[in-house]
């Protein structure tokens, strides 16, 4: 493995930008896991205990449609930071697809 070399500003500007996509990243994966948690897991679970009324089991669309659009996002997100800062990428794995 080469020796690393000096970081230079355009290497923080890269850095800066993707450190700031991964922070917009995380309460969109955050919100999308929680909204399908709530969505296929405590409504049905609920209902079937009888804690909510059968009509509870209405919220579950909105919810998976929701959880979807976060998921959109998640993978634009996720594909901007691979796509608009390679080099920041590459300085800290050296092969991408292993």
């Amino acid at each position: 493995m080469p020796d690393p070399d000096q970081v230079t500003s355009a290497d923080w500007v890269n850095i800066h930008n993707w450190l700031t996509l991964m922070w917009i990243y995380l309460p969109i994966v955050i919100g999308f896991a929680f909204t399908i948690l709530i969505a296929h897991a405590w409504i049905p679970s609920m209902v079937m205990t009888r804690q909510l009324p059968p009509s509870a089991n209405r919220a579950r669309l909105p919810l998976t449609l929701l959880a979807l659009v976060a998921l959109v996002f998640a993978v634009i997100i996720m594909a901007s930071v691979v796509m608009l800062t390679p080099q920041a990428l590459s300085m800290i794995w050296e092969r991408l697809l292993v």
